[in-house]
């Protein structure tokens, strides 16, 4: 599986999210374990509940590295460009949200991809993990295997300096 196809899976659950789980195979079992049953709009609350109302997990990566200062604002500029550059669409959400940056690992080279995995995306991925720990919510499973996948794209020794920041 490809980033890019786990990327529909941080957006707000449609009538196919159980179906898309699934399809990601066993990485996600245990996710699709803990949301097997549940009616669409359940998921639907449970997803705008975790990551809309709660900065702590907000799937905004830039917010979990830079909170709501300048250096942000640069922040998403710098991946706005990068979106263009690499020819990844945006939709309504900002530049730095996680379905967006899944994409973009996808297409970046790879010297380049390593690089932005290990200084942005695995330390904010990190404290999304530890926000859903407190939230305790069953998207924590989701997150962690989506963290284990981009870390394969990075040396074993940047991913543990990164787990640090």
């Amino acid at each position: 599986m490809t980033l890019s196809q786990w990327a529909p899976l941080v957006f707000y659950p449609g009538e196919d999210y159980q179906a898309r789980v699934r399809d990601c195979g066993e990485a996600l079992a245990g996710f699709a374990r803990a949301i097997e049953g549940r009616p669409v709009e359940t998921l639907q609350e449970l997803f705008t509940q975790t990551f809309d109302w709660n900065p702590e997990t907000t799937l905004d990566i830039g917010w979990h590295l830079f909170g709501e200062n300048y250096d942000r604002g640069d922040f998403l500029v710098k991946l706005r460009g990068a979106l263009k550059t690499y020819g990844v669409a945006e939709s309504q959400e900002l530049p730095d949200h996680l379905s967006h940056v899944l994409r973009l690992l996808d297409r970046m080279p790879e010297d380049e991809r390593a690089e932005f995995a290990a200084k942005f995306v695995l330390p904010a991925m990190g404290k999304l993990r530890d926000g859903l720990t407190k939230a305790e919510s069953p998207f924590l499973l989701l997150v962690i295997a989506l963290r284990e996948q981009v870390a394969t794209l990075v040396p074993e020794t940047v991913v543990a300096g990164a787990d640090h920041e």
